[in-house]
This record gives C-alpha cells, structure tokens and sequence, in this order.
C-alpha cells in the first residue's frame, strides 16, 4: 500500500503503517479514554484514563498485525510470497505476490486470522483472571483486549467476500462448482449485501444520535465497495491467464536514441505516431522508457536542448517478455501505477503492452462473448 512507513520485518514481511493508521489511532484512543473506560471505571484519574487508552489503541493495532501475520505465514507455508502487511484505517492487509490456487490453500488462509484473534482474546481472559485488582488499568486494558479480539474474530468471519469468512464461504463455493469466478462472483454480492446493511443500520443509529452509526455506515460502504474491486480483479485475472504477453502487445515499437531531443521526441513520436510513451535505445540495447508523464515535469522552453536520457525513466525499468502470462504484465502495471510495461525479448525491445491494451482486449473479449473455461476443480 502506498504512503505506508516501514517499521520492521518479520519472518522476511516488511511491517509498515499507512498514514491514515495515525487518524484512527487518535480517534480511538479519544473514544476509549472518555467513553469506554470512564464508564467501566468511573474512579481513575483524567491521566489515567489517556495512558490507558492510548496503551490499549496500539495493543489493538498489535492484534491486528498478528490476525494478519496468520494469514501471511499460512501463506508462505503454501508458497505463495506475501511483500508486506500494512496497517491503515480500518485494520491490516497483507499484500500477496499472487492468489491461492486450489480452494483448501484459500480455506487454511482465510480461517487463520480469526482462530488467531479467538486465541488472542482467550490469552487476554485468561490474564485478566490473574489480576487481583479488578479496577486497575491493567485489568480494563486486558477487559477490552479480550472483549474486541472477539468482536474482530466475529466480525471477519460474516460470510461476505473480502471479509474472512466471505473467503471461506468462496473457497467452499469454488471446490464445490470448481469454478474460482462463479464462486467469487456469489461470495462478493453477498458482501455487497452485507455491506448495504451495514450501511443502513448505521445511518439509522447516526439519525437516532449515536454517531457510532457513521464509523458503522462507513465500514459497510467499505466493504460493498471492495467486494465489488474483488469481483472485478478475479474475473480479470481469470480472463488474461493463459493469454501470452506477445497477444497483445504492441509489436515493433518505434524506438529513438538517448541523444534524440525532448522537443523531436514530442513532434516525431507522441504527436505524430499517437504513443504516449517509447524506448530509448542504442546499439539495440535498452536504455530506459520516456513518456508523457516524463515530459510533463519539464519546462517547455526547455525541450529543445535537453536530450531524452535527461528525462528518460532507466533502472529499474519494468518489463516482461513475450511469452510471459498478461497477469504478469497488468500486475506490474498496477502495482506500480503506470500506464506501460516494455517487452523484452532477450535484450532486445520486441514491444510495448499498455494498460489500454490489456482492457480493450477484455472489452472484446466479452462483447463477443469469448469467455474462458472456469478453472478446473482443486481434488
């Protein structure tokens, strides 16, 4: 996730925290230290009350990183590479390099993270039997450790897809039709759902004067808008597996020499060839990729005496060649948001493969009704 701030790594997973982590932890050490605990414990002083709530804020964000770290190190168990986990507003993601193949990799991933926070929540109990002082800030801290551990667990594991139990209701949907966008396509509407109601109940309690209601209509928008994404990113990936990079790419691309001038590059190549963005190369050799975005950042009086290697994007470029599968190239694309990839073949540009590329081809493809074979069934 972009503007994220490293913290550390565990067992090779980058752990960061995105910006708006900083939001949600304020206001939810606000909420626990002048609702939560003065109502639980009427007797603590004001500073009591802040430490406290600000101590139980960041052991939250701790569960949550460990919710996350089961699904990430079940993922790894079952080969699959996970990048990072980041926390942000509403909780923890893990980014994976790529999904689970077969529907019992996805069943073990999904049901980790809420076993984990059911155990994390019968720890904190399980401490808070051994305090002796039942109004100390230790005992409210383990109390609501142990009470929203279990709300989390509960929570991810509502049957609607991209919540924790939306996967393992699509994992059992996908062994059961052996169909991965039929299953995900039942599993994201009944997130969609799921999150219309939320919605609903939360506007309810808002008008009704718990402004609870709104962080509750929130979280519901949140999750009837990435069942959607979700639905949309398996059925792409569904349709571009198996298609080869050299399919639909743009073969032959005209190229020019690091030396060429920013202002013949613009007349020559982006106004007279139509293209956005083109190699630079010498002796055959790749160099880098310059485009309009490049363009962009400099000033116009000075396009005609600053040569195209000033301006040009060199290493690290991004590239596939012309056998690799097109989710190779649109993962690149989106990951590092950008609007082409080169291809090479060798060291030799064979082409470029632009986003515009990869969504016309799945515009055509379902206009005509060339539609894949769903994936065969995990046995």
């Amino acid at each position: 996730m972009k503007h994220s701030l490293r913290l550390m790594k565990i067992a090779d997973i980058d752990i960061g925290v995105h910006y708006t982590w900083v939001f949600i932890f304020m206001l939810l050490t606000w909420a626990l230290s002048q609702g939560f605990f003065p109502q639980l414990y009427p007797d603590w002083e004001t500073t009591t009350y802040w430490i406290t709530g600000g101590a139980a804020a960041l052991l939250l964000f701790a569960s949550v990183l460990i919710h996350e770290l089961a699904h990430s190190l079940v993922a790894k168990a079952r080969g699959i590479p996970v990048t990072s986990i980041t926390l942000f507003i509403l909780g923890g993601v893990s980014n994976l390099e790529e999904e689970p193949e077969k529907p019992r990799v996805e069943l073990a991933m999904a049901i980790v993270g809420p076993l984990a926070s059911l155990t994390l929540a019968g720890i904190f109990w399980g401490l808070l039997q051994l305090v002796q002082d039942t109004q100390s800030p230790l005992a409210g801290m383990l109390t609501y450790l142990a009470l929203v551990n279990t709300i989390l667990a509960a929570f991810n594991l509502l049957p609607g897809f991209p919540l924790d139990g939306g996967r393992v209701l699509r994992s059992i949907l996908w062994q059961k039709t052996g169909d991965l966008v039929k299953a995900t396509n039942i599993a994201a509407t009944v997130g969609r759902y799921m999150g219309w109601a939320l919605i609903a109940l939360g506007l309810l309690l808002a008008f009704g004067g718990n402004l609870g209601g709104l962080w509750l209509a929130f979280i519901g928008w949140f999750l009837s808008t990435s069942a959607d994404a979700s639905r949309r990113q398996v059925t792409m990936r569904e349709q571009l597996s198996g298609v080869l990079v050299k399919e639909v790419m743009a073969a032959n691309p005209i190229s020019i020499s690091p030396d060429t001038t920013v202002s013949e590059m613009v007349s020559n190549v982006f106004r007279r060839q139509l293209s956005r963005a083109v190699p630079v190369c010498q002796d055959e050799r790749v160099l880098g990729i310059a485009s309009v975005t490049d363009v962009k950042e400099l000033p116009r009086e000075k396009w005609t005496e600053t040569p195209v290697s000033e301006i040009m994007t060199s290493e690290p470029l991004h590239r596939v060649s012309p056998e690799d599968d097109l989710n190779t190239a649109m993962k690149l694309i989106t990951d590092h948001d950008i609007n082409q990839v080169l291809v090479l073949d060798g060291s030799k540009c064979a082409g470029l493969v632009h986003r515009a590329d990869i969504l016309n081809y799945l515009q055509l493809s379902q206009e005509l009704g060339l539609q894949k074979n769903p994936r065969p069934r995990d046995r």
